[in-house]
C-alpha cells in the first residue's frame, strides 16, 4: 500500500508538460474493507471529461473579453493583437515595450524550463505600428544556471510580411521571428541562437518546429515562450 502511494506521488510530481486542459484525472486508492484486510490494494482512475468544443468556446469567450478590455484600438487591430492580449506588449508613453520570456528550450516538454532567455526591446508608437529597420535589444538568461548572462545588441529587419517578421543580429548570431497569429505555429514568437543570417527565413519558419520533419533536427528547434503558447486565457485576466 505504501509503495503504491509513494509511486503515485512521484509520478505526479515528476510529470512534464501542461496537464491536458480538456481532461482532468484524479487517482483514487481503493482498499479492501475491514472485514477482509489484505496487503493488496487496487488503484483506479476516475476521469471527468469536458467536451473539447465547450472548453474551446469558453477560452474564445475569455479571449474576446480580454481584447475588449484593452485600451489601444490600434494595437487591438494590429499585427501585435495576440501579444497585446497576453501582456507581452505594453505601452509606455510614446513607445511599445516588449518582454518575451523564452522559457521553453526544447520540443520535448510543454512546461517552462528552470531557466529563461528573456528578450526585451522597444520602439516608437504613434497612429500605427511600424517595425523599425534597426532594433536595439537586450537578452537576459537567468534561472538554474551557474551565472546569469546579459547581452545587448542590434537586430536588423531581414524579412517582413503580413504573417511574420524576421529580425537578425549578425554580431550575436541571433534571429527573432514574430508571427501575427498563433494559428500558424501555435505561438507568436521564435528565438534562435547561433544561426547565420540566411538560416531562418520565410520558407522554413512554418515547418522548422516540426520535430518529425527530417529536414530539421532538435538543434534547429527554436526557443519558445510558455506565455505565447498556452491556450488558457485565464492567465491574462487582471
Amino acid at each position: 500500500m505504501r509503495q503504491i502511494f509513494a509511486l503515485l506521488t512521484i509520478l505526479t510530481l515528476c510529470s512534464c508538460g501542461q496537464q491536458n486542459e480538456q481532461t482532468k484525472t484524479t487517482p483514487v486508492i481503493v482498499s479492501d474493507d475491514s472485514s477482509n484486510k489484505s496487503d493488496n490494494s487496487v488503484t483506479s482512475e476516475k476521469t471527468e471529461s469536458k467536451p473539447v468544443s465547450d472548453w474551446q468556446q469558453y477560452q474564445d469567450s475569455l479571449r474576446n473579453e480580454i481584447l475588449k478590455s484593452k485600451e489601444s484600438e490600434i494595437l487591438k487591430r494590429s499585427f501585435l493583437q495576440e501579444m497585446y492580449i497576453r501582456n507581452v506588449v505594453t505601452i509606455s508613453n510614446d513607445s511599445l515595450r516588449f518582454l518575451i520570456p523564452f522559457n521553453l528550450h526544447g520540443p520535448d516538454c510543454g512546461a517552462p524550463d528552470c531557466y529563461s532567455t528573456d528578450i526585451s526591446f522597444s520602439f516608437k508608437f504613434g497612429d500605427t505600428v511600424i517595425f523599425p529597420k534597426n532594433l536595439s535589444f537586450q537578452e537576459h538568461e537567468h534561472g538554474c544556471i551557474d551565472k546569469e548572462m546579459h547581452l545587448s545588441g542590434n537586430f536588423k529587419l531581414f524579412e517582413q510580411t503580413d504573417k511574420h517578421i524576421i529580425y537578425h543580429s549578425n554580431q550575436h548570431k541571433r534571429t527573432l521571428v514574430l508571427f501575427s497569429s498563433n494559428e500558424y505555429t501555435e505561438t507568436t514568437a521564435f528565438y534562435f541562437t547561433g544561426v547565420k543570417k540566411n538560416k531562418i527565413n520565410g520558407k522554413n519558419i512554418y515547418t522548422i518546429a516540426d520535430v518529425t520533419d527530417e529536414n530539421f533536427s532538435e538543434k534547429d528547434y527554436p526557443f519558445t515562450s510558455w506565455i505565447l503558447t498556452t491556450n488558457e486565457y485565464e492567465n491574462f485576466i487582471h
